[in-house]
């Protein structure tokens, strides 16, 4: 995908933003994974849309949600905060790694 689209590209961001609806689990992990690359740090609509993922119904796609979050978002961002915080309860003990480890590079020193 790097090669068909450059960071930043906002059609192709929107083309992986309609992919995280899809039905198939594996679209959907592929879809928060090319967010990632493709979308510019601090760019809400893709941070909004990966972080509705942390609800996902598979473990996998919440923890790459968790894990694109950590790059996307800006230090301090307290929507990626929030919304990741909440998955340090999840059944799936990766998607709380994964969500530990993107709170300790998103949280500043006295978030709560």
């Amino acid at each position: 995908l790097n090669t068909l689209a450059e960071k930043g590209d906002q059609r192709a961001i929107i083309a992986m933003v309609a992919r995280l609806k899809d039905t198939d689990e594996h679209v959907r992990r592929a879809a928060v994974e090319a967010l990632k690359t493709l979308a510019a740090k601090g760019d809400q609509h893709a941070i909004t849309a990966v972080a509705a993922r942390l609800e996902d119904t598979d473990w996998e796609v919440r923890a790459a949600a968790a894990e694109a979050l950590k790059a996307l978002a800006e230090k301090g961002d307290q929507h990626a905060i929030t919304a990741v915080a909440a998955r340090l309860e999840d059944t799936d003990w990766e998607v709380r790694a994964a969500a530990a480890e993107a709170l300790k590079a998103l949280a500043e020193k006295g978030d709560q």
